[in-house]
């Protein structure tokens, strides 16, 4: 069994996380538990939430527009930002 009780540090990471990709069962569920006891971390995804929504509504987040950053330098921000979340996890 996977351990599911995490940090606010944690939840935060794994929030902005679960809302580029799907996370596994325990990492959502873990985030839904925590949420429900944490005021700070719900506000969190809260304004997380606003600021997409917002950026969306203004054309700043488009995914099926072209995206202005060259192949290889999305290439180097998606390793880096995997290599951090495998480290972290």
């Amino acid at each position: 069994m996977r351990h599911w009780i995490f940090s606010c540090k944690k939840i935060t990471r794994m929030i902005s996380e679960s809302m580029d990709r799907k996370l596994p069962l325990y990492k959502r569920m873990g985030i839904r538990f925590h949420l429900m006891m944490c005021a700070l971390c719900r506000r969190y995804q809260q304004q997380l939430l606003f600021i997409r929504s917002v950026l969306r509504r203004n054309g700043g987040t488009d995914e099926t527009s072209d995206q202005s950053l060259p192949a290889d330098a999305r290439e180097r921000i998606e390793k880096k930002l995997t290599d951090e979340i495998k480290r972290e996890s």
